[in-house]
Order: structure tokens, then sequence, then C-alpha cells
């Protein structure tokens, strides 16, 4: 855990949420062992931020918060390839949304602003590097990007591989760490002369664990999986901008949640009894990604003491909640039934000296066998929660396949699905996106109609928000959702 000597302790919360019955195996021995699933739930407050009524910090008041913990070190990645120039406004969009972003980066940061065509360039500083913020840096950095001309073709691939050589030599923590984020505009998608989908994606695993990176597209051209790819991959967030007038606000904010994820090291470890037998763990808040582990330790499953031990960084927090979906398979034992047993413990711990952190108590992950159904057949509402939001992504998705292949009664029935499914999650920056596609007719009962002309924009930036998840309602208001 790195923050600096004096600093106010971030706290952080841990919470498991499940059904603890299952029904008792009536084949003990045979087939799949039966399958728990729980909501890990971690929360992350950081000193002097006490969030507003609502949840949602006032104007300002997480940048007047900001501790003197790891510095922010920003890469910029701006599309700078021939596409950029049609309509010129686009380009002169980005990089005022550029000179937005830098002057939310804090003084005594590092920043680097690239183009991004068929290579990346240095456009700030010179040479390959990192240049200190203050006034004059910034002043020097926005006049190199208005002398930077645009051309070529797209590979962005190689601008992530330009960052990460950017980010190779700085420290994630310990004493003189820095947060290291990457922000990356883009018009277009990768062209397979420059960039097959397969180096595309070589390079992000490549990247992986190296930096978080946010992506936003402009215009209309960009390819959704490229962009989600990213995103997912780099512990980001993907945004669609439509209005060009808003891409400064958009940047901006983006570069401001990275300047305050100032609490980092922390690590997420699953401790596995004997004969537990993981099989997955995906975020699901607030954003959907399938999680392999940084580590996993089989010491305990070598020595036949206990299960395996799966290790996952969390990468640096700002206020926020992240949650995730745990799915383990229970061994049976016919003389434990109605027993209550230990399958997972759950941990939060830190890397480094942890004395300016508050770090909470292991939580455990149970089950107890029964053969009473009004206690199996129970849902978490938490497990429900992010498992409707799972089919409601899915539901999505398919609709997109029907609309692309011109079967609009096949979409509209799923569209409605759709509509009901983000209703029940409350969901409504999805049902808000939804309406770019369908007239409600019956809202209670999902029923719609295709609009007669869908913008390819609103179908796409509708994935990309469907991709985004929101917390349950016992949980929504209370908890600030996390900036990526």
């Amino acid at each position: 855990m790195s923050r600096a000597p004096g600093s106010a302790r971030a706290r952080v919360g841990l919470e498991v949420s499940q059904v603890v019955e299952l029904p008792r195996p009536r084949t003990p021995g045979d087939g799949e062992p039966a399958r728990m699933y729980a909501v890990v739930t971690v929360t992350v407050h950081r000193p002097g931020t006490a969030p507003s009524p609502g949840g949602t910090p006032a104007p300002g008041e997480a940048h007047a918060s900001r501790s003197t913990g790891p510095r922010l070190a920003e890469v910029l990645l701006i599309d700078h390839s021939s596409s950029m120039v049609i309509p010129p406004s686009r380009l002169a969009a980005a990089r005022a949304a550029a000179s937005s972003a830098l002057a939310r980066i804090p003084d005594g940061a590092l920043f680097a602003l690239v183009a991004g065509g068929d290579r990346a360039a240095m456009i700030y500083p010179r040479r390959p590097g990192f240049a200190v913020a203050h006034a004059e840096s910034r002043t020097a950095a926005e006049a190199a990007l208005r002398d930077c001309t645009p051309g070529g073709g797209t590979a962005m691939g190689t601008w992530l591989e330009r960052a990460r050589q950017l980010f190779r030599d700085l420290p994630a923590t310990g004493p003189g760490g820095y947060v290291r984020h990457a922000l990356l505009l883009t018009d277009g998608k990768n062209e397979p002369g420059y960039e097959s989908p397969a180096e595309l994606r070589e390079r992000v695993e490549r990247c992986a664990r190296a930096f978080d990176c946010d992506v936003v597209g402009i215009g209309d051209a960009w390819e959704t999986e490229e962009l989600l790819l990213i995103a997912g991959a780099l512990g980001g967030r993907t945004r669609a901008v439509a209005d060009l007038t808003r891409l400064p606000d958009e940047l901006a904010a983006l570069t401001g949640s990275a300047a305050e994820r100032d609490v980092t090291g922390l690590r997420l470890r699953l401790h596995h009894r004997a004969g537990v037998r993981p099989c997955s763990f995906e975020r699901v808040h607030p954003t959907r990604a399938t999680l392999t582990p940084d580590r996993t330790d089989l010491t305990g499953v070598e020595a036949g003491a206990g299960g395996p031990v799966e290790e996952y960084g969390l990468g640096p927090c700002g206020e926020e909640t992240r949650a995730y979906l745990l799915c383990v398979g229970a061994p049976y034992n016919p003389a434990q039934l109605g027993k209550e047993l230990l399958l997972t413990e759950v941990e939060v711990d830190a890397e480094g000296p942890a004395e300016h952190l508050e770090l909470p108590e292991p939580r455990p992950v149970l089950v107890r066998w029964t053969d009473d159904a009004d206690l199996y057949s129970r849902l978490d509402p938490q497990v429900a929660h992010y498992r409707h939001e799972e089919e409601l992504h899915r539901t999505f998705e398919e609709a997109c396949v029907e609309l692309k292949r011109g079967a609009r009664d096949a979409a509209q029935a799923l569209l409605g699905t759709a509509w009901r499914l983000a209703g029940q999650v409350g969901d409504t920056a999805m049902r808000d996106h939804l309406l770019h596609l369908v007239r409600v007719t019956d809202a209670e009962r999902g029923r719609v109609e295709l609009l007669d002309h869908i913008p390819r924009f609103d179908v796409e930036a509708a994935r990309i928000q469907s991709s985004v998840t929101v917390l349950p309602d016992a949980r929504r208001g209370t908890r600030r959702a996390g900036p990526r």
C-alpha cells in the first residue's frame, strides 16, 4: 500500500452476500459438484472524502480531498489518423478535449501526449519520456498538439505499446509510486493492413496489469469489440460520445477520476478449502469482466492440507465500490448434512506497509447442505441482481445480431425483454439508450416497437452501455459507483 507519511487512513470494506444452503446431492460423488455463488463487494473510502447525499460527491469535493499519496502518470493517446479531419471539426474537438484533460492533471504529476496513427508518435515531450505537469509544460503541450499534422491509418495496439514503454520504468507501488493511467480517443477502427485483430489482442494482453486505460469513441466508425477489448483488459471504462461539444468535459472527467485513484497495492485473495473447485471469478460492477488470477498458490493442494489460493490485484482505487461474482464447486460428504461449512475465505490485503490503510477482516463463503427446499430454493438478492444484469447484456447482444440480419420482429421482441430487464435491475441509463432504438407501447409488459430509422451510433452506444452495471437497490444511493 502506498501513501505519504502522515496522511489519513483510507478505509476498505469487504462484504460477502450469498444464500448458504444447497440441496443435498441424491447420488454423492456422481457428476459435477454443486455450485455455490456469492457476491464479493469491496468498497474504498479515501481520507477526507465524505459522500454527499445520494452517494455522489459534491462538485469539486473529490478534487479538493486529493491526498499526497502516489502521483499520477498520465498518457493521452489521441487519434491523429487521416479520418480525424473528416470533418475538420472532429480534430478540433479532440484537441480541445486533450487540453481539458491536461488541465485536470495535478501539478507535479507526469504526463505524455501521443499521436496515434498506423504507428504512435510523441507529441509532447518530443522524445519518449514524461514531462512534469505545471502551467508552462501544459501550455507547451497544447502548442505541440496544434502543430501536429494528422495522417495515415489506425493501429491502436501500437499506441498502447508506446504507453507501456513509457510506463515501464515507473514503480506502481511503494515509495515514489505512480498511478499509471492512459486515455485513448479514437474515431475509427483498426485497419488490417496495419494491425490484425490477433496483433491487437496480443498487444493488449502485453499491456494488461501494466497500466489502466479508459477508451472514448467519437464519430460512428469505431468498432465496439475493439474498444471493449481494450478497456476490459486494461481495467477501464468505454465511452461513446455523439455530441463533440461534450467531449472536453468527458475527457476532463476521466482524467480527474484517474487523479483520484490514489489507493494502490490492494489485493484480493481467495483461500479455498481442500476439495473446493474454483469455477469462475468475474467483476460484475462497475463493468463486467471475467478475471484470471495474478497468482495461484498450490502449496496447500500439493501438501494435501488445503485448496488453491488465488490472488487478484485490484489496481488503483478511488472512492468507489467494486463487486465480483464468485462461483465454486462444493464437495459433499453425507456426514456434513445440516452443518455450516467453510468453502472459501475472502481476504483483502495490501502490498508493502499498510499503516495508512484500514483493512477489513476476512469474510467466509459458506455452505450448508439441506433437504429443505424452502431454504435452498431462495435466491440471494445481490446474486440475482447481477445474474439479471448478465441476462440483460446477453439479450441486448442477441437483439443486435437480429437487427444486423434484418430480422426486425425478432429484434423487437428481444429489445422488449431488454427494456423489462433494465427496469428490473434499475438501469435507467440503459433504458435511455433503448429509447433511441424503440418506442415503448407497454412499459410494464416490455412491449416496444422498433423505430423506422436507427443510426449505427445509437446501436453501438447502447452495446457499450450494456457493459456497465448498476448497484443493487439495497446499495444504490449509499455507495458511490466506481469511476471505471
